[in-house]
């Protein structure tokens, strides 16, 4: 075995390749970036993003264990049934909830009961909400569906450097 001459220093660089385009690969490369210097401990210079790429804010972003929700980035303040809901629709997106059911987990209920305070609350959810209200849809005579998954993200605690 050849015995390795004394290092004085030693440079890391760790480059991440994007060979895709949009705001979803965009936010998927920014957030192993900071993954990546979190991890290794290393500084800004240390990770390159190739080509650079801007992290894209999603529309919505729901960090669930602080129970916030930021709209652009920018706080919106709902009560806990708002919250309990929103997170609820968006952590199960691409199907519809029954108002029904809507009741049985947010609100805690087992009977039927009435099921216009969902649409009441979605309602309220919405107008909070401003042009985010889009992710939510309405499934006529049913429930409710969040469709746009990609422009929300549900996050389980805030990522280090928020």
């Amino acid at each position: 075995m050849t015995a390795l001459p004394e290092v004085a220093e030693v440079e890391v660089r760790v480059v991440v390749r994007v060979s895709a385009t949009g705001p979803r690969v965009a936010d998927a490369a920014g957030r192993l970036a900071e993954a990546l210097r979190s991890a290794l401990d290393l500084s800004e210079a240390d990770v390159v993003l190739d080509p650079p790429v801007a992290r894209v804010e999603p529309e919505l972003r729901i960090i669930a264990d602080s129970r916030r929700v930021l709209r652009r980035g920018v706080p919106v303040e709902l009560t806990r049934l708002e919250f309990d809901l929103l997170h609820h629709l968006c952590a199960n997106p691409h199907r519809v909830h029954r108002r029904t059911a809507l009741m049985a987990s947010v609100w805690r209920t087992k009977g039927i009961g009435d099921t216009r305070t969902v649409d009441v609350h979605v309602r309220r959810l919405r107008h909070k909400l401003g042009e985010a209200a889009s992710v939510i849809t309405t499934v006529r005579g049913v429930g409710y569906r969040v469709d746009h998954a990609g422009e929300v993200v549900v996050e389980r605690e805030t990522p280090v450097g928020r």
